[in-house]
């Protein structure tokens, strides 16, 4: 009996006993759920920032403190405009995150503390984003390239420049829908996100007007007009008379409308065909005029034309002739090419407004130095001698040309006979040749042991000179 009544008594200790413990636990748990009733449950993670137990307010300062906030960017996906910037403080742009956190703490399920134990909690909130839309749009109007929109309207128009012509400015194409630009922006910032592209479907093409479309048929016509098969061959230079030259021979008004005939053609006027040959000659004529020259060390020298006799002259007359009645023809417009050669009344070897060109004789008397280039390439320098300045032996200055090669001569004159391998004259009896007589050249050896006038050299490069030389290269004689 005793011993039954033992058992009774050991299992309600123990029936005690566990309900004790059960007591404890759920004190436990109750106790840690209610702990993190306003915290972070265990194992929680915000990005990097770690959460578990902490409050909203240490949370989000946290969060609040990490937040770097770039510019906001704009990128235009156009050529010619890099991307804008506008600063998130001068639309009062905030990312709050104090609400969202404490949204997620309410939302938590406290009572499973012990699951988060064991497992990872990674949360992401939606932050709360503000700004104010008129600064907004008050920034984004100042924009260099919305600037440049609102600036300027659609326009088609037939303009006039001092320089190339008649030429057309239209901005239709490619206008950028500002609204639709600024509402994009918006949205995006609206969402978090500080940049944009607008791609092509935030651009667009302006309609034209009733009168625009006249224009752009006068346009027609008139280019049609100014582009011609004319092509002036000047040797190293081409000249295509298209718009850029021919907007300048037709009747203009004051305001450079051009003027047309009755029956609606556009008029040639001739005076300015006369001026355009005039230009021409100006441009290209050398013969019988001084002229600038940059030497092989880099001075700029005139040369003058007393005794010159190389360089261009245009035939003024027969250019105005073919030019005149050639633009009043039909031909300028029927579609064959016309390239054409002036005439000349006198011609250099090089056509071209460089008449000297890349392969020439440089004599520079200052320095009693030569240099013979022949297609750019520098093939022989050397110094000279040249007319004996105090007898009167002065060698001419100008721009010559060879004419003649010959070799084993006889030079002649009052008081010398001379024998030369090589001689190489270019105007009357002076010219290039050497002088085995001599031991040396350059200095000042001309001062009291000059030539007769002719540039005296060494055997050796007038050798080459001759090899390489032909009849008609330029020969430039100056000094400074």
């Amino acid at each position: 009996m005793s011993s039954l009544k033992e058992k009774l008594i050991q299992n309600k200790k123990k029936v005690i006993c566990t309900c004790v413990v059960l007591i404890i636990l759920l004190a436990v748990y109750l106790g840690t759920a209610f702990y993190f009733r306003n915290r972070f449950l265990p194992n929680t993670w915000i990005g990097d920032v770690y959460c578990t137990g902490r409050s909203t307010q240490a949370v989000a300062y946290d969060l609040k403190e990490k937040i770097v906030m770039p510019e906001i960017r704009i990128s235009w996906g156009e050529e010619g405009y890099e991307d804008s910037f506008i600063k998130p403080e001068d639309i009062s742009y905030s990312y709050n995150l104090t609400s969202s956190v404490v949204k997620a703490v309410e939302s938590q399920n406290i009572f499973s503390w012990p699951a988060c134990l064991f497992t990872k909690q990674s949360l992401q909130l939606e932050p709360v984003i503000d700004f104010d839309q008129e600064l907004l749009r008050r920034h984004f109007s100042q924009l260099e390239r919305v600037r440049t929109e609102t600036a300027q309207a659609p326009e088609y128009s037939i303009k006039f420049d001092y320089e190339t012509g008649y030429y057309v400015y239209d901005n239709h194409a490619g206008r950028l829908d500002t609204e639709k630009a600024l509402q994009a922006l918006s949205d995006s910032l609206t969402k978090g996100r500080l940049s944009l592209t607008l791609d092509e479907s935030f651009y667009y093409d302006a309609p034209y007007t009733t009168e625009e479309n006249a224009d752009i048929a006068e346009w027609n016509k008139l280019n049609s007009f100014l582009t011609t098969d004319l092509v002036y061959d000047m040797g190293a230079e081409k000249i295509a008379f298209d718009s850029e030259v021919m907007s300048f021979l037709i009747v203009t008004e004051r305001d450079h409308t051009p003027v047309k005939d009755e029956d609606g053609s556009y008029i040639i006027d001739d005076e300015a065909v006369a001026k355009w040959v005039d230009d021409l000659c100006a441009a290209y004529n050398t013969y019988g005029l001084d002229r600038e020259f940059v030497s092989t060390t880099g001075k700029t020298v005139i040369i003058p034309a007393t005794y010159s006799n190389y360089g261009t002259e245009l035939n003024h007359d027969a250019e105005l002739r073919f030019l005149s009645n050639y633009l009043h023809s039909e031909e300028p417009w029927d579609g064959t090419a016309d390239e054409h050669i002036p005439e000349y009344n006198v011609e250099a070897t090089v056509r071209g407004l460089n008449d000297i060109g890349d392969t020439f004789v440089e004599v520079d008397l200052s320095d009693q130095y030569m240099y013979y280039y022949k297609n750019g390439e520098l093939i022989v320098e050397t110094d000279i001698v040249s007319g004996d300045i105090p007898k009167g032996w002065t060698t001419p200055r100008g721009v010559f040309a060879i004419y003649g090669k010959y070799t084993d001569q006889y030079l002649y004159g009052k008081d010398y006979i001379d024998f030369v391998s090589y001689w190489m004259p270019y105007f009357r009896g002076y010219g290039l040749h050497d002088s085995d007589w001599r031991d040396e050249w350059g200095g000042d050896i001309y001062t009291y042991d000059g030539s007769h006038g002719c540039i005296n050299m060494d055997k050796d490069p007038a050798r080459i000179i001759f090899e390489n030389i032909e009849i008609g290269t330029p020969v430039v004689v100056y000094d400074y």
